[in-house]
């Protein structure tokens, strides 16, 4: 919930709320406190409160009913995928909802290879190469930091060279919702090795021009993520 910007007093205030609200502060159906009292909980103005509401509500997290009061909605009626984490996390464990994510992860970024494998220019390979150096070098340096950044481009130069303008849109939030737990998996330095064997062989899939085997690649990329997850962060054996 979280932004990587210096988040404004409403930012702020959104964040709160929703926190509150994952927490069980105020259950699904029950409505929120007024505006006024809601103001004077979180420190801020009412306009702030009144505009944080608003963006629960487009997040489709409560229901502004005029006269009556504002009401939490279902969960599943929710629509930003880091409030839906942290339900999620709350209710089911960390181990359940990492796993999940690498399953959208999969079904998005599977396709996406064998498209980029098909569409890639010289200029996309270029770049990916250069993520590729960076991510080897963080590795050897063991700079966590450094590591997560170049996987995320590389990841982002698939989608990138899959030439359509949507796929970085769908994949922007869910690469915000996994960017603590990717940090935490870099750290690991067998975790490390084994994720730059895999983009090395997505790449060379994809340079190829081989749809099926950068596909491929990029599957057992996300077998490797998540058998690596149960291994090392997690525990618990095969997945």
């Amino acid at each position: 919930m979280s932004r990587t910007a210096r988040p404004s007093r409403v930012d702020e205030a959104v964040d709160s709320l929703t926190a509150r609200i994952v927490d069980g502060d105020w259950p699904v159906g029950e409505a929120l406190p007024g505006q006024w009292e809601l103001a004077e909980i979180m420190h801020v103005s009412r306009l702030t409160v009144r505009e944080a509401v608003k963006e629960l509500a487009a997040k489709g997290m409560v229901e502004v009913q005029p006269g009556n009061g504002t009401f939490v909605r279902p969960h599943t009626e929710w629509t930003d995928l880091a409030a839906v984490s942290a339900m999620q996390t709350r209710e089911t464990g960390g181990r359940q909802v990492a796993l999940s994510l690498i399953e959208v992860r999969r079904m998005i970024e599977v396709g996406s290879a064998g498209l980029a494998a098909t569409r890639r220019t010289a200029q996309d390979l270029a770049a990916m190469a250069v993520t590729l150096a960076d991510l080897a070098a963080a590795h050897a340096a063991g700079d966590v930091h450094a590591f997560v950044a170049a996987d995320l481009a590389f990841h982002l130069g698939v989608l990138s060279a899959c030439d359509n303008p949507f796929l970085p849109v769908v994949y922007d939030p869910l690469q915000q919702a996994m960017a603590s737990g990717r940090a935490q998996t870099s750290a690991v330095e067998a975790i490390r090795a084994h994720a730059l064997e895999h983009h090395r062989a997505i790449l060379t899939a994809i340079e190829a021009g081989d749809a099926a085997g950068a596909a491929a690649a990029m599957d057992a990329h996300m077998d490797q993520t998540a058998q690596d997850l149960l291994t090392y962060v997690l525990g618990g054996g095969r997945a």
